[in-house]
């Protein structure tokens, strides 16, 4: 598929990484759909932003994720409001709170596990169901789904699940046309990056001391989505994280 054009659900699109992604694919000429749980000023100044960044269409849906029919409730509104979908794109993560293992909650393992893992899995099914063939799913994934961070545990297992359900959902997907990529960034460069500090911590231990660009993420999401014989693939944009840890 090419991006100009494309009708694109960005789950999780308000507000850090998500939020980035949807304005770049936004300025690449998709008409977009961004999630949010619950209606707030910064979900209706990510709609005034997505359409001044050239979106054809601009529709902002509300549910939570984290529940199987509130993801399915998002597919459907999103299809709803564009007129059909042809991507979609899962950017909406979990608590990021370091703590060490022992002192994680089920609560805040639940919270993980709900919003990454499982909410990926029955938002990717809802997609399937009513993308047409040649459409595409995006996991944005993490480089902490593939080496262990002391710190974060759950989020780190529950992106390791999500990548794993990209390679599984590929190859069941294969059949109808619907491919299935994930991108995992290492330490992003964001301006709403609630944690500062501990991004620039992990940004000193890669290869090249610096963070991510938002606009590699971006232009890794789009290579996703426009590379017919790209499926079942996690793409590390990560500056060299996983060959220095």
């Amino acid at each position: 598929m090419k991006v100009a054009g494309a009708r694109v659900l960005v789950v999780g699109g308000v507000r850090r990484l998500g939020r980035a992604i949807a304005l770049d694919l936004a300025g690449h000429g998709a008409a977009v759909a961004v999630s949010t749980r619950a209606r707030t000023s910064a979900a209706d100044a990510q709609v005034a932003a997505l359409t001044a960044a050239g979106a054809p269409a601009v529709v902002l849906v509300e549910g939570d994720a984290a529940r199987p029919a509130g993801a399915e409730g998002l597919v459907v509104a999103a299809e709803a409001a564009l007129g059909g979908l042809d991507a979609l794109v899962y950017a909406a993560s979990g608590p990021f709170v370091p703590q060490q293992p022992q002192a994680i909650s089920e609560e805040a393992w639940d919270a993980s596990m709900d919003t990454i893992a499982k909410g990926f899995f029955f938002s990717a099914c809802a997609a399937h169901d009513r993308l047409p063939a040649g459409g595409a799913i995006v996991a944005i994934t993490d480089y902490l789904g593939l080496q262990p961070w002391a710190t974060f545990a759950a989020h780190g297992a529950a992106k390791a699940a999500e990548i794993h359900l990209v390679k599984e959902l590929a190859r069941a997907w294969a059949p109808d046309g619907v491919r299935v990529c994930g991108v995992a960034p290492g330490p992003v460069d964001l301006d709403d990056d609630e944690h500062r500090a501990a991004t620039l911590r992990a940004a000193a231990r890669v290869a090249t001391e610096r963070l991510v660009a938002p606009g590699d993420i971006g232009a890794a999401v789009r290579f996703c989505l426009e590379t017919e014989g790209l499926t079942g693939a996690n793409i590390a944009v990560d500056n060299g994280s996983l060959v220095t840890s």
